[in-house]
């Protein structure tokens, strides 16, 4: 054997060994001179391997170990723990060797070397006999709390006095530890004081209720008054752990009191104990809550308020600018403090909104949530996003009140806060996702499509940091989309990214997670037709890629596609796309696929799937026999193996159900739900077809309907025989719509209006009766084949605004007795010239033009009044006769003369000059023809007394 390195030998050269010592000293010697390389054995096994040797020879160097380097002392406290755990000795010899070198260098002058000697310790306490901690480790710690020992001695002396307490009958923590506690409590030095305040709670539960009351609880509101800011933490911690010990009276009476004291202290201060007070208040409210008042619940509602708003004014203030040195350090100094205690206060929001109830949210806890959400630092804001999905538990289905938090938390430009909320986005959506999106009403839908918007914003600065946890735990929540949003957002918003993270993602676990998402999210779009597309296109950008990274990740596509899906499906889909990856150039792609081969076996079902069966046989033995690789042979061989043993199952499980499997009734239920899918698409396209068609004849009736005739009411009795008078006066001479002889035909307004529109020879009058026909003579303007075509199309009806004048081309009824009569419209009175003066003109029925006015008007007879143009004489120093009231038109508004009435409307009084293109004034003529002037008014005057 090798004699030690030159280097080591010094320390060690009374234990130089050489191949003639004994065996078993060379063992002790390498486990406890190979200080290179003793934190990296396992010393437990090299004492395994020694087993044989006396147990003094093995620890015969133990006294070594106070001249050791750190490493070798920090590797023997594990191992010397590791064989008491293990028992690979006996405890007697455990005590006599082993224990002792472990209290002999709880000492030690290196703190961090009696540290790790404590905690081996502390924990072989738990592992020994009762009688042997307190024969050789209570007696020593008895000894070590004098005030005769050092610091260091005193602090461990509290250790193990906290340990042993629970350990011990109650007699025993009275008579032995008690004592050294009281005196511990009263040390000189407060970090012994804080020390032992810290292990009052394991003191009391070794003492009881009886001794804890009487003793133990002065002891402690003494110590909640000492003027160290470490003891005060120290009392704050005991406090919350000790009040569950304590029956009511002493709850109500000391600690309650003693609490509200601490905490109105901490916050006025604003010193080191207001975070402890802060990350503590949450189980100060529940452990005293059935103890508090109602005043008493108010104050700490208060407080907590409170310490939601510690540090932000402060900082406002330092925004604001501050030139004084002191000043700037002492606000950093309470800034600081104030941040974490916010910080704190966030991680207790949920226990406070258990406090308070959910039902109390809105009112009492939104504005210091809303305010810890947009906190200025960053550990503020990370808290609270960690907590998120707790308080989204406790507010159930309410949980739309924090959206407005929770999309500025997934803003947040910091990755730290997107690790903390990412994870757990699942987790807050849960309340809304077990709803369902077809449950939604049109505001939570659009609240929630803006969450998931911000959500999917977040990607770009998750996939930018080097953490691919976050990544894969932000595709993993993506799984639940489907059940918050609509189709058409998961096919084109949601869709593109999974499959875009499926080609640039750079982690496997990343890969593997957004696959299985895709495979989740394709499963429920709605159209059969957007399925095959993202299969289509996992086809050819994977199993048809040149890339053999894409052609391997095929194969968990195809994994996770028969984990999500039916097996039905999977075979339909990916059955023989991955037995023909058999020759795919590439090895690993061939070995990764063999490991795909006894799901594919387990997902057949005979006799349907024979032709299934027997191809997956014939690929396996071409790669055994064929394949080049010798690795891939191997794998393949072990397959066929193990093959033989995995069953395949039935194809009549649908029908006998009694003896089917969990996976086999879970496949049963997959199959189920994607033929309703089908089935529910199928539905929804017969019910849109309907829905087109019945469109479709509606708007057909209703075109029918204006074919047939207009709703305009027809004209009053009354004045039907009116105008029939009128036109049995036109009768002996009145033809308007005939001219001189010789001389070419002058058009009115509405025959232009007619000839523009094609013309019509014939017009329909809708009677109560029936319908009749009336063929009416125009003038030669338009070819006898367009007359047809006019009265057919319902283009050239046009409805007349006027109220006087007749609608161009739509028939009308000849009476209606059923239509109530109507007034006749407010007449109005034109002013008109009588000897040079003017005067008020007869009331004319309809709507006249403010030209009327100033439009002189030819000595006529006739009641109807001509057209202003240059044929008519002008009316200056004439005087013109009024305007007979019988002579003047009669009808009402809307309504129509008779056929056998003639009417002449001018521009400026009855006509319709203001209405619309195709409101003109119509014709209708007389059966007696007789001459007329240019204008087609007739000039034979009716008689006075008519």
């Amino acid at each position: 054997m090798r004699t030690p390195r030159q280097e080591n030998a010094a320390p060690y050269k009374q234990t130089v060994y050489t191949y003639e010592d004994d065996p078993l000293k060379i063992s002790s010697h390498r486990l406890f001179l190979c200080d290179a390389l003793s934190p990296r054995l396992d010393w437990p096994s090299l004492y395994v391997a020694d087993v044989d040797a006396d147990v003094p020879l093995f620890c015969h160097n133990q006294e070594v170990l106070h001249v050791a380097n750190l490493d070798m002392q920090l590797a023997a406290a594990t191992a010397f723990l590791q064989i008491l755990e293990r028992k690979l000795v006996a405890v007697d010899e455990y005590k006599k060797t082993f224990l002792q070198t472990i209290l002999a260098s709880v000492d030690n002058k290196n703190e961090d070397v009696a540290q790790a000697w404590l905690e081996t310790l502390l924990s072989c306490i738990d592992l020994l006999p009762k009688d042997v901690v307190k024969k050789d480790v209570l007696s020593i710690a008895v000894n070590k709390g004098q005030l005769s020992q050092t610091l260091q001695a005193r602090l461990s002396c509290c250790k193990i006095l906290g340990k042993v307490s629970s350990k011990f009958e109650n007699f025993i923590v009275k008579n032995d530890v008690l004592p050294v506690v009281l005196s511990l409590c009263g040390d000189v030095e407060y970090d012994v004081r804080a020390c032992m305040c810290q292990r009052l709670d394991v003191v009391a539960h070794g003492l009881g209720l009886e001794l804890t009351k009487s003793k133990l609880l002065p002891q402690l509101i003494e110590l909640s008054e000492d003027e160290s800011q470490s003891v005060i933490c120290a009392c704050l911690e005991t406090t919350a752990n000790i009040i569950g010990m304590l029956d009511r009276e002493a709850n109500v009476n000391a600690i309650l009191p003693m609490v509200k004291e601490l905490l109105e202290k901490a916050i006025n201060n604003v010193d080191s104990t207001l975070p402890v007070a802060a990350k503590l208040f949450g189980r100060f409210c529940h452990s005293l809550l059935e103890y508090m008042t109602v005043e008493d619940k108010a104050y700490f509602q208060e407080y907590f308020k409170r310490l939601c708003k510690i540090g932000v004014s402060e900082k406002k203030n330092k925004e604001e600018g501050s030139k004084l040195m002191e000043a700037l350090d002492i606000f950093e100094a309470s800034t600081d403090t104030g941040t974490e205690a916010r910080m704190n206060a966030a991680y207790n929001f949920p226990a406070m909104v258990l406090f308070i109830g959910a039902k109390l949210f809105r009112l009492e806890l939104y504005p210091c949530f809303s305010q810890l959400c947009r906190d200025p630092h960053v550990i503020v804001r990370k808290s609270i996003a960690a907590g998120f999905h707790e308080v989204a538990k406790l507010l159930t289905i309410n949980v739309g009140i924090i959206f407005p938090e929770l999309n500025a938390l997934l803003n947040d430009a910091d990755v730290e806060v997107l690790k903390a909320i990412v994870p757990n986005f699942k987790d807050i959506m849960a309340p809304l996702a077990n709803i369902g999106v077809d449950q939604f009403t049109e505001h939570r839908a659009h609240a929630v499509q803006d969450v998931v918007t911000n959500f999917l914003r977040g990607e770009s600065i998750v996939f930018q940091s080097p953490c691919w946890r976050t990544q894969e735990a932000m595709l993993c929540s993506m799984q639940s989309l489907h059940q918050l949003c609509n189709n058409e957002f998961l096919y084109n918003r949601v869709m593109p990214i999974l499959i875009d993270k499926l080609k640039v993602g750079r982690a496997l676990p990343v890969k593997i997670a957004a696959a299985k998402t895709v495979t989740i999210l394709a499963r429920h779009l709605r159209y059969k037709t957007q399925r095959e597309a993202i299969l289509q296109i996992l086809k050819d950008d994977f199993f048809g890629s040149d890339s053999c990274y894409r052609r391997s990740l095929f194969i968990e596509l195809a994994s996770c596609y028969l984990q999500v899906n039916s097996k039905q499906a999977f075979k339909d889909h990916f059955y023989d796309q991955v037995l023909s990856m058999k020759s795919d150039r590439v090895a690993t792609v061939r070995l990764k696929m063999l490991t795909l081969f006894p799901d594919m076996k387990r997902s057949l079902k005979l006799p349907r799937d024979q032709a299934l069966r027997t191809a997956l046989d014939t690929v396996l033995r071409q790669i055994i026999v064929y394949d080049k690789d010798t690795d891939v042979q191997h794998a393949a061989q072990q397959m066929s193996e193990e093959l033989t043993v995995i069953q395949e199952g039935s194809d009549n499980t649908r029908t006998n159900r009694r003896n089917l499997t969990t996976e086999e009734e879970e496949d049963l239920r997959r199959e189920d739900e994607e033929k309703e899918l089908l089935a529910r698409e199928e539905k929804e396209r017969k019910e849109e077809e309907a829905r087109i068609a019945k469109g479709s004849e509606k708007r057909n009736s209703v075109s029918g309907k204006k074919e047939l005739g207009s709703k305009i009411p027809g004209a009053k009795k009354g004045v039907a025989s009116k105008s029939s008078q009128g036109s049995q006066g036109g009768a002996k001479g009145d033809t308007p719509h005939q001219t001189a002889a010789g001389s070419k035909p002058r058009l009115s307004h509405g025959q232009a209006v007619l000839a523009n529109h094609a013309g019509a020879k014939a017009f329909v009058i809708e009677s109560s009766e029936s319908m009749q026909r009336v063929d009416r003579l125009l003038p030669p303007v338009m070819p006898e084949e367009q007359q047809s075509s006019v009265i057919s199309s319902p283009k050239s009806l046009h409805k007349s605004k006027s109220t006087t004048s007749i609608p161009t081309m739509i028939p009308r009824p000849e009476s209606r007795p059923s239509t109530p009569t109507r007034r006749d419209p407010i007449c109005r009175k034109i002013p008109v010239l009588v000897s040079g003066k003017r005067a008020s003109s007869p009331a004319l029925t309809g709507p006249t033009s403010s030209s009327s006015s100033t439009s002189s008007i030819k000595k006529n007879p006739s009641p109807t009044p001509s057209k202003k143009s240059s044929l008519s004489s002008p009316a200056t120093g004439s005087s013109l006769s009024p305007l007979s009231s019988s002579s003047s038109l009669s009808g009402r508004r809307g309504s129509a003369n008779s056929t056998n009435s003639t009417v002449l409307a001018r521009r400026g009084s009855m006509g319709s000059a203001n209405s619309n293109n195709g409101d003109t004034a119509s014709k209708v003529k007389s059966t007696t023809p007789k001459a007329s002037n240019a204008l087609g008014v007739s000039r034979t005057p009716k008689k006075p007394g008519k």
